[in-house]
């Protein structure tokens, strides 16, 4: 019966990795990505800014972007650099219609939670974005690594925020980004307890901050900032 299987699935599935083209093993493989582009996914290692999560600072100790001016949410972290398998897996996930990515990178988030060492939170909530983006790509990645996420902490899913006709940040600079107002979010329903709020990247933290202001405007105690993949920032100051 086992071999019935791995010839059925080599006959109707994906024959080549959707990230190396190399031959798409039947054991081991999700996704369509082969075992050895899920094992090359390099993890964030060392201190993190326990608040931002950032890891160029090199110490467990809060860098001085976060002593300075601190966000509004209580904790970041993520499962890797923006680079590499898992840029690819972000950017199939995002661009390439590939919606199947997210049950197994919500159990790599699920698992950056974990070594976070945070507690499980009362709900789960994504960055939404807006209805139209969301009708033309026919999902939305941030709820389906959010979903993902809650199954893996057995936490509800909850869709808490909406999203106003800001557009995309993909491609806005740096200052544009910082300049995205709280309104842009607004939120659907009240809220009690901790919050987790999951995105499939970090990059100026400006996306998060407007989500964690409407969510804790909303009543959540808390919230804690966990993305897929955070985008490296040169120059940092620890």
């Amino acid at each position: 019966m086992a071999k019935l299987a791995e010839a059925l699935a080599l006959t109707f599935l994906p024959s080549t990795c959707a990230i190396c083209r190399g031959a798409l093993a039947w054991s081991g493989s999700r996704a369509g990505v082969c075992p050895t582009c899920w094992e090359s996914i390099v993890r964030h290692a060392g201190a993190l800014c326990p608040v931002c999560g950032s890891p160029e600072v090199g110490t467990p100790e809060p860098c001085l972007a976060c002593r300075t001016a601190p966000p509004p949410w209580r904790a970041a972290t993520s499962v890797g650099p923006y680079e590499g398998t898992l840029r690819e897996l972000v950017l199939l996930l995002k661009t390439h219609g590939r919606d199947e990515i997210a049950r197994p990178a919500g159990a790599l988030l699920a698992g950056a939670f974990r070594r976070a060492g945070w507690s499980r939170p009362a709900a789960v909530v994504s960055v939404p974005m807006t209805w139209t983006r969301r009708v033309r790509r026919g999902y939305d990645q941030a709820e389906l690594l959010g979903r993902a996420v809650a199954r893996e902490l057995e936490r509800p899913f909850v869709r808490a925020l909406r999203r106003g006709g800001r557009g995309a940040q993909v491609g806005r600079s740096r200052a544009e980004r910082l300049r995205l107002p709280t309104a842009a979010f607004r939120p659907r329903r009240p809220l009690a307890g901790a919050v987790l709020l999951v995105d499939d990247v970090f990059t100026t933290g400006a996306t998060a901050s407007a989500c964690a202001r409407a969510l804790r405007g909303a009543g959540a105690d808390e919230v804690r900032v966990l993305t897929f993949a955070r985008t490296p920032r040169t120059g940092r100051v620890p």
